[in-house]
C-alpha cells in the first residue's frame, strides 16, 4: 500500500481555531488505514501527545475514537468540545496554539534545567537528594483526605461496586485499569498545587502540562489466582538509548500497605540502565528479563501521598495479598519539548 507524505499544515485551523488539530486527525485516519509515511511524521509525537493532553482528552480517547469512528474533522472538532463540555476557552487557545509554534520553530530544551529557581518548592533538600540516587521520592499530603476519598468514590461509582461488599469487586468485567477521565474530583488532582510544585522541582520549569490518565484498582488475589494487574516490572519508555529525562506520578487514593499491591520499582536503576542495557547479548530483550532479580522495593503510602518516578526505573504495582484494593490515580506533568524517542526498543 502507497504511504503518504502528510499536505496538512500543522498552521490550518478549523472551526475550534487550534493548531495542529487538523493534522493530528489527518495523520490518525491515515494510519488506521495504514497509508501515514511513520518516518516523516516521528518528530511529531510529542507535539501529538501534548495538544491532546492540552485539550484535557483521556490519554487513549482521541486514537480509539478516530479508529473507531472515522469522522469528518469537523464531527472530530465536535467530539472534542463533547468530551470537554465547551470549546477551549481564549486563554488555553492562545496556549495551546503558543505551544505549537514553539514546538514547530524552536529547538527541544535539555532537562532537568539544573539551574531554575521554583518558588514555593514542596520537596525538601533531602527528598532531592533521595530523588537523585533512588530516582522516586514521595511526596507525603500532596492532596487532601477530603478529595482523596472522593476520588475513590467516583471510581467505586463508575465501576459499579460498593467498596463495603467483596463480592461485588470481582462481578463485571474490571482487570486493573480504570477508564474514567473527565471528571470534576479527578481534575482537581491533577490540578493540585503541591503536586504541581513538585513536578516543577524535578524538571526544572513552570510550563508543564498535565496528562488526562487513566486510575486503577488493583484487587485482592481471590482463590489463590492474581488478578491484581500488571505487577510484572516493566517500563513505560523506549529503551532506545539516549532515554531522555522523564518523571511519572501515582496518587495513592486509599491507605496502601506493601502487600496490599503498592508501587515497586528498582531504585538508583536511572543511574545504570546505559550500561546494562549495553552487557545484554543482542538476542535478549531487556522486557523479557528477570528485572525481578534488580531488587525491587514496595513504596507505601497513605491516602493523599504522591509517588514520583524517573521512567527510567523498572517499576509496576505489587501482587494484592491484603482485604482490600489498592486505588490510585495516575498524574503526570512534562514540558511540552522533553524528548520523545522516535524508535521504540
Amino acid at each position: 500500500m502507497t504511504k503518504h507524505e502528510l499536505t496538512i499544515s500543522s498552521l490550518e485551523t478549523g472551526e475550534l481555531g487550534v493548531l495542529h488539530l487538523r493534522r493530528y486527525w489527518s495523520k490518525r485516519l491515515l494510519e488506521v488505514e495504514g497509508r501515514l509515511d511513520q518516518d516523516s511524521v516521528r518528530h511529531e509525537y510529542g507535539l501529538d501527545f501534548t495538544l491532546m493532553q492540552g485539550l484535557g482528552l483521556g490519554i487513549v480517547e482521541p486514537p480509539e475514537y478516530l479508529f473507531n469512528r472515522r469522522p469528518s474533522y469537523a464531527e472530530f472538532e465536535h467530539w472534542i468540545v463533547q468530551k470537554r463540555g465547551g470549546a477551549p476557552e481564549p486563554a488555553l487557545l492562545q496556549r495551546l496554539n503558543r505551544m505549537v509554534r514553539h514546538y514547530l520553530e524552536q529547538p527541544p530544551r535539555t532537562y532537568p534545567v539544573d539551574d531554575a529557581i521554583v518558588q514555593e518548592p514542596v520537596l525538601s533538600a533531602e527528598d532531592l537528594a533521595f530523588w537523585q540516587k533512588n530516582g522516586y521520592v514521595v511526596l507525603r499530603n500532596a492532596v487532601c483526605a477530603e478529595d482523596c476519598r472522593e476520588a475513590e468514590a467516583a471510581i467505586w461509582d463508575f465501576l459499579g461496586m460498593d467498596p463495603q461488599n467483596p463480592e461485588s469487586w470481582y462481578n463485571g468485567n474490571h482487570t486493573f485499569w480504570v477508564s474514567l477521565f473527565q471528571h470534576p474530583i479527578l481534575n482537581k488532582n491533577r490540578a493540585a498545587l503541591r503536586i504541581r510544585k513538585a513536578f516543577e522541582q524535578l524538571w526544572g520549569t513552570g510550563d508543564l502540562w498535565a496528562t488526562v490518565d487513566r486510575s486503577s484498582l488493583n484487587r485482592p488475589e481471590r482463590d489463590g489466582i492474581d488478578i491484581s494487574g500488571p505487577s510484572r516490572l516493566h517500563w513505560d519508555v523506549s529503551l532506545a538509548l539516549p532515554i531522555p529525562f522523564g518523571v511519572q506520578g501515582l496518587l495513592y487514593l486509599s491507605d496502601t500497605r506493601a502487600e496490599q499491591g503498592a508501587f515497586r520499582c528498582v531504585p538508583g536503576f536511572h543511574h545504570r540502565i546505559d550500561q546494562w542495557l549495553a552487557e545484554l547479548a543482542a538476542e535478549q530483550h531487556p522486557r523479557e528479563q528477570d528485572l525481578e532479580s534488580l531488587g525491587p522495593v514496595a513504596v507505601t503510602g497513605s491516602a493523599g501521598d504522591f509517588v514520583l518516578w524517573h521512567h527510567a526505573l523498572p517499576h509496576g504495582s505489587g501482587r494484592n495479598l491484603a482485604d482490600y484494593p489498592r486505588v490510585v490515580q495516575y498524574i503526570k506533568l512534562f514540558p511540552h519539548d522533553y524528548g520523545i524517542h522516535p524508535v521504540w526498543r
